[in-house]
């Protein structure tokens, strides 16, 4: 467990999105906005994360952490509460 919380990190639950820099006037934006929040130019689409199977609960996860790369310890419970389900496993 780290000491602080660096939101981008993604180590113990899935990282915020990054900021998106405006091609016109280079402001960054933070937020789910689809335009500049300083000139109003349209912004690039985000990339969502990549779907991958979890190794620690042994499901898909559509926002993973870096707790999908391993395994519970023995005699853990697998529990994720930042767990996000795939569409396509609905």
């Amino acid at each position: 467990m780290c000491w602080s919380c660096n939101p981008y990190c993604g180590g113990c639950k899935p990282p915020k999105p990054k900021p998106i820099k405006c091609p016109e006037c280079k402001a960054f934006n933070f937020g789910e906005e689809k335009n500049c929040k300083r000139c109003g130019t349209v912004l690039p689409e985000r990339e969502p994360p990549p779907t991958v199977m979890c190794l620690y609960i042994g499901k898909l996860c559509a926002n993973p952490c870096m707790r999908h790369k391993k395994e519970p310890r023995e005699g853990e419970d697998a529990v994720c509460m930042w767990h996000t389900p795939a569409k396509d496993s609905e």
